[in-house]
């Protein structure tokens, strides 16, 4: 009995250990705070300690151990949820300054750096955008931008 429940508790704190490596919205955090528990429990019973240490030891183990799974779980899925912060998806919508510019394509700054560009589809009719002058991001596609006129509405962030 004392050999299960090391083997439960070394299974469950690995089950822990994998979770943090390896995200899995709790799902394995939460199965190895259940077994640690079980093992806790198998360890304290089969001691002469008995039952009347071994059940709130066990409950506070597992509450403990949910607990902390289900703090993990609620980061994980409000992350999903956030917003692109990092990565090329990041920049659609930023502001770039145009460098250079002639026929539909051009040059852009943005955050410091010098981007290809063309015009979004739909505004190529449009005169050539000038020098200095304010376009926003709308689709990145390699390492050329797509990029359109700021409409007189729209606020420079």
């Amino acid at each position: 009995m004392t050999t299960l429940g090391v083997m439960a508790l070394l299974l469950g704190v690995l089950l822990i250990v994998v979770e943090a490596h390896a995200p899995t919205a709790g799902v394995l955090g939460g199965l190895g705070a259940l077994i640690s528990a079980a093992g806790v429990w198998l360890l304290f019973t089969s001691g002469d300690t008995g039952q009347l240490i071994a059940i709130p030891v066990t409950a506070g183990a597992a509450a403990a151990g949910l607990g902390v799974a289900g703090v993990a779980s609620r980061k994980v899925l409000t992350a999903r949820r956030a917003p692109v912060r990092t990565g090329a998806q990041s920049l659609i919508g930023s502001d770039a300054t145009v460098r250079s510019w002639s026929g539909s394509q051009g040059q852009v700054e943005m955050a410091g750096e010098l981007w290809r560009a063309q015009m979004e589809f739909g505004y190529e009719k449009d005169p050539a955008p000038t020098t200095g002058e304010s376009v926003v991001v709308e689709r990145i596609r390699g390492l050329t931008l797509s990029v359109r006129r700021r409409e007189p509405w729209e606020l420079p962030l």
